[in-house]
């Protein structure tokens, strides 16, 4: 396996995208993804499985010849396969092959920031010759596998994968939709239950493109708990529809403007509990500042997050709240930290990337500190007292008055947005930045004219 990811990068990421790949599919989740193909395909010739694992979707459909892409060796070896099926121990982006009828599987699962810079150079190249297009860097590894699977199939073939449902609103994934828009094939989204994977943090979708049909139809569908199926009047559920994507352009001067949380390249070491901060001796404002990555552990009738809330809910519960400093010079106890540091602990794409793996752009302080992920009308947000930074899924609102913080975190005037985003998780709901800026701009953008 290592001639294989040779170009790939440092092994240690490797050997973890490698190991976030083997998520075994459910046997129900394949029969019913087998189930999708024969009420649309009477007869299937080639089929092409572009991250096969060990080869479970060669069992249960009828097909002439499946064809396996597995990058792990021992996967190959241990796989049982029926007749007329067989792995190829490659990479699913070392060959062109233009001539599946059907493309099936599982593509992995596996966060951008995980990703190998040598594997995602490469894949994205290979996408950019094959298909003119320019993946986002925000992809996940799923991405990459669906339109190497589209680029795989014939004039008139079948796709029919087991990814994440959020992939049709994400901005990341917007080359992806428009590329199939633009082709008129016809696309309907399977939206599964929240269970049916247990190590998976995101609602999964039976996605169906067929490439022999160009109506320009995208339909969408919900599984219930018998396992049946009800058509959804759009990607949300109802029939608002989803929010649109403002531009980051067309917000007007004197709007309040929401950013997402910093991604420092990995939270384990650049951002600390109160119980490391100490134990590392770094000093409150020459080393680390306060930040928050998390707003679930704050009451729901909280609104203002001061020093009091801020030691009770986070600094002694032991939750990351400390961020390292990057815009000084750093002193010698955090020197001495950050060397100590093991390099196992930072084999991320974003840290790699960097000159110094730890020096990331210090973002500004907002006003107010708001979740992305929400389960009831909107999401939870803090009028920022003790001038936190805001982390991860923790968004910032910067150039907001004091009116708008309390109009903000009041939560727009009784706005409910759970029929107006997609589903993400584990009955959450996901509002993308440039969502949330829509809503200002309609809410603030009359009061600035």
């Amino acid at each position: 396996m290592i001639d294989l990811t040779r170009d790939w990068g440092d092994w240690t990421s490797v050997s973890l995208y490698l190991d976030r790949c083997q998520v075994d599919t459910p046997s129900e989740l394949v029969r019913a993804a087998w189930d999708h193909v024969k009420s649309l395909r009477a007869n299937v010739g080639k089929v092409l499985d572009l991250g096969a694992g060990d080869a479970r979707f060669a069992i249960g459909g009828e097909y002439d010849e499946y064809i396996g892409y597995e990058i792990d060796a021992e996967r190959c070896s241990n796989a049982r396969l029926p007749n007329h099926a067989r792995l190829v121990n490659r990479c699913a982006f070392s060959d062109d092959v233009d001539d599946a009828d059907l493309c099936i599987g599982n593509p992995p699962f596996v966060r951008n920031q995980d990703l190998p810079a040598g594997w995602r150079e490469q894949a994205s190249e290979v996408l950019r010759r094959r298909l003119g297009i320019s993946v986002s860097g925000l992809a996940n590894a799923w991405q990459y596998f669906f339109l190497q699977s589209l680029a795989s199939l014939k004039n008139d073939g079948l796709c029919v994968l087991v990814i994440p449902f959020e992939w049709v609103s994400r901005p990341s994934a917007r080359a992806l939709r428009d590329y199939i828009a633009e082709q008129q094939w016809e696309v309907n989204v399977y939206r599964l239950i929240d269970t049916t994977f247990d190590s998976v943090l995101t609602t999964s979708s039976i996605t169906i493109v067929d490439k022999g049909k160009r109506s320009g139809r995208w339909s969408y569908f919900e599984e219930t708990a018998d396992g049946a199926y009800l058509q959804m009047p759009s990607a949300s559920g109802s029939k608002a529809g989803v929010i649109e994507y403002v531009r980051r352009s067309d917000i007007p001067k004197g709007v309040p403007r929401a950013v997402r949380g910093l991604s420092p390249g990995t939270q384990k070491v650049l951002t600390l509990t109160e119980g490391e901060r100490v134990r590392s001796g770094l000093a409150i404002g020459r080393d680390v500042v306060p930040c928050i990555t998390t707003l679930r552990v704050l009451p729901g009738e909280l609104r203002d997050l001061d020093d009091v809330a801020f030691k009770r809910h986070y600094r002694t519960p032991g939750q990351k709240c400390w961020l390292i400093r990057t815009d000084a010079t750093p002193s010698a106890t955090l020197l001495a930290y950050l060397n100590a540091v093991p390099s196992a602990d930072y084999q991320t794409a974003t840290c790699l990337e960097r000159e110094t793996w730890w020096a990331f752009k210090m973002p500004p302080v907002p006003e107010v500190l708001i979740a992305q992920s929400f389960k009831g009308g909107f999401p939870k947000g803090v009028r920022n007292m003790i001038g936190a930074r805001a982390v991860g899924g923790v968004s910032g609102i910067y150039d907001a008055s004091k009116d708008q913080v309390a109009t903000i975190i009041g939560g727009l005037d009784g706005e409910d947005l759970r029929d107006r985003v997609v589903a993400h998780s584990n009955g959450l709901r996901k509002i993308e930045i440039n969502q949330l800026n829509t809503l200002l701009v309609h809410r603030f953008s009359s009061v600035v004219d």
